[in-house]
């Protein structure tokens, strides 16, 4: 499937402007552009990271992950609203919102209540719920132990396999669990899903947590069979994505705006291109994401309501 994205040229000055220097930029410099200007003047600050099929920096997919389309989408919709890009960590990432700097991060899942970090746009995408990713000789061990969907409490309790994940990442309902467990290793350092899966793929560790998008994307630039396996604690519990900004006034600003053309973000053919594309094994339909999209994001939009 080829990709016709439509890039607005104001965006597209901005991200292939952006140095190393701006990749790079410090709180102080980001807080001075703030300080300078309205809350409503200055640009929405996009926190990035290398993780694909989220945000992809770089190779055959680049700038054609999810995230990097829907932040594109979002301004489309808001065009008076400039942009700029800074190339961070996840933990870093983290770090950012926590200090209260002025960045968004486009790939968040969706909380409704918030939280002290961030506060969040309505969902603009759902996932299907994170898997077991591993390789297809350790998959059927797993089934013959386990069975599927497999509880994962009890797999994290089997030491003789050794689970990693990138450093940083959060994995939703999942998370307490995970808090109790150590890892064999949380993997530091850029594109730390992808070389994850490559260690699962030589034999040095034995699975991860991660989104079937992920698995989809290494056998789609690899050609190496990936098995994603469904876990007990979370099944059919999708998660939904959200843009989440600094739980400040200008964080709620910026949120504010986007929630006010969250429709038109949903729906946007780009978005729903790229979506279909990563959502796809060969296996499925992709009308079939398109629908589950569709109607799971209507459940949440019910759920806000009825905080409401």
């Amino acid at each position: 499937m080829r990709l016709l994205f439509r890039r607005p040229a104001a965006i597209l000055l901005l991200l292939y402007s952006a140095s190393l220097t701006a990749q790079q930029h410090s709180r102080t410099g980001v807080l001075a552009a703030t300080q300078d200007n309205t809350v409503e003047n200055t640009p929405i600050h996009w926190t990035i990271n290398d993780a694909p099929p989220f945000h992809v920096l770089h190779g055959e997919y680049q700038r054609q992950g999810i995230c990097d389309v829907l932040t594109r989408v979002v301004h489309r919709y808001l065009p008076a609203q400039q942009a700029s890009y800074l190339q961070m960590p996840q933990p870093r990432i983290a770090q950012a919102l926590d200090n209260k700097e002025p960045v968004c991060f486009p790939c968040m899942i969706y909380k409704p209540a918030g939280e002290p970090r961030a506060v969040y746009s309505l969902p603009t995408h759902v996932y299907y719920p994170h898997h077991i990713i591993t390789s297809e000789t350790t998959a059927r061990t797993l089934r013959a132990l386990y069975g599927e969907p497999i509880l994962l409490e009890k797999l994290l309790d089997d030491s003789r396999f050794r689970l990693g994940y990138p450093a940083g990442r959060r994995y939703g309902i999942l998370q307490p669990l995970l808090n109790e467990h150590d890892p064999y290793l949380a993997r530091a350092g850029a594109g730390g899903a992808v070389a994850i899966l490559h260690m699962i793929s030589s034999g040095r560790l034995d699975y991860t947590i991660d989104y079937p998008i992920v698995a989809n994307y290494f056998q789609r630039l690899y050609n190496r069979s990936m098995v994603t396996l469904e876990i007990t604690e979370n099944h059919q519990q999708p998660v939904a994505g959200a843009i989440g900004c600094a739980n400040t006034d200008w964080g709620k600003s910026k949120i504010a705006e986007i929630n006010r053309v969250i429709k038109q973000i949903r729906t946007d053919p780009e978005l729903s291109e790229v979506l279909q594309l990563w959502h796809s094994n060969g296996l499925n339909n992709s009308n079939d994401y398109d629908y589950f999209n569709q109607q799971w994001l209507q459940v949440f939009d019910g759920g806000k309501a009825r905080q409401q």
